[in-house]
């Protein structure tokens, strides 16, 4: 050990200087690991919330089509009292990747069973109720809002968000929406 110090001692002496280190030090490694776990956090959120997106523009795009679906095919004739969920998916009006198994029924991105039933909102049998269960809260609102001019009455749970062609209530939409982790949208299509 004393050979050591006195090697180094001797060669400060003579004006030789010792070699300098390679490499990272701690704090440097450090700071690369840091930006590294920031930029994988930034990549995450960036990718969840570019999902989150586009299943608001999947639902949308289905709920809108089978909104104009149910107008083109039994709007013009006044037939929306004949309306039910078999009779919808059988005629087409639901697009096909909906479809369940069975044939007579169908499921939204969600899981939930997509439900039609006839409604009077100013006349008889004037709309049909389309029921969309299981919608993430996180996604209620963007979707209502994304819908809401096509239909002429929006409801989340039972909180009527839109009444009879009116404009949307947002602060009722908004609370609706935070009701509950998922949520049931129900929306008429109909004669005005």
């Amino acid at each position: 050990m004393q050979s050591i110090i006195l090697n180094k001692v001797r060669a400060t002496r003579k004006g030789v200087k010792s070699k300098p280190q390679n490499g990272f030090m701690s704090l440097e490694l450090g700071l690369v690991l840091l930006i590294v776990a920031l930029a994988i956090v930034a990549a995450v959120l960036y990718y969840r919330d570019n999902l989150r997106k586009t299943a608001i523009n999947t639902t949308t795009q289905q709920m809108l089509s089978v909104s104009s679906n149910l107008r083109a095919k039994y709007g013009q004739a006044n037939k929306f009292g004949a309306i039910t969920t078999s009779v919808a998916v059988r005629a087409g009006v639901i697009p096909e990747f909906l479809r369940a198994g069975t044939g007579t029924t169908a499921t939204n991105p969600y899981g939930g069973a997509i439900t039609l039933v006839p409604a009077s909102l100013n006349g008889t049998n004037d709309s049909v109720q389309v029921t969309w269960p299981n919608v993430p809260k996180d996604q209620c609102s963007d979707i209502e809002t994304n819908i809401e001019r096509e239909m002429r009455q929006v409801s989340v749970g039972s909180t009527v968000v839109k009444d009879g062609g009116g404009p949307m209530d947002i602060e009722a939409l908004e609370t609706a929406c935070d009701a509950a982790t998922a949520v049931t949208i129900d929306f008429w299509v109909g004669r005005s």
